[in-house]
């Protein structure tokens, strides 16, 4: 007698795909959106930087008091950021799920595959941007005096 094995359909394997290339998708477009051309210069970015260090400076030197912080302008950029690595989150259960649940393999790995890069990408984007700011700042504060005559 034959022995018929009954191989699961790839539900959770599945969606916890298509839910990680979702997340990897919107977290690509946040990214570019960073990108976007500015309404002012990076030369004068950076010129604004150095003018409110050497002006903080200044009101510190001479007993001033700080003035109180601006608020910035809200958007939707940081919600949908934090919503697609929740989506990432959830690919990654549930392609945790399928493979406990004996579902074929392969979606389930790249649903969890998909899911961690998706996280680890946003990190490590965000990471080099503020290694980058840093050097920035350690280059303007080092320059302040040529910078600012």
């Amino acid at each position: 007698m034959e022995q018929a094995t009954s191989i699961r359909p790839a539900k959770f394997g599945l969606v916890g795909f298509i839910l990680g290339i979702a997340s990897l998708v919107i977290i690509l477009i946040q990214f570019s959106s960073l990108f976007e051309p500015q309404e002012a210069s990076t030369g004068s970015f950076i010129g604004e930087i150095a003018a409110d260090i050497k002006q903080s400076a200044a009101r510190v030197i001479s007993g001033q008091p700080a003035p109180a912080p601006a608020r910035l302008p809200q958007d939707n950029r940081q919600i949908i950021t934090a919503a697609a690595l929740c989506v990432a989150g959830i690919a990654i259960v549930l392609g945790g799920i399928g493979l406990y649940r004996n579902e074929p393999h392969r979606l389930s790995y790249l649903a969890v595959g998909i899911g961690v890069s998706a996280i680890v990408m946003q990190y490590v984007f965000w990471l080099a941007l503020l290694v980058c700011g840093v050097a920035l700042l350690i280059s303007i504060i080092g320059n302040l005096d040529s910078i600012l005559e």
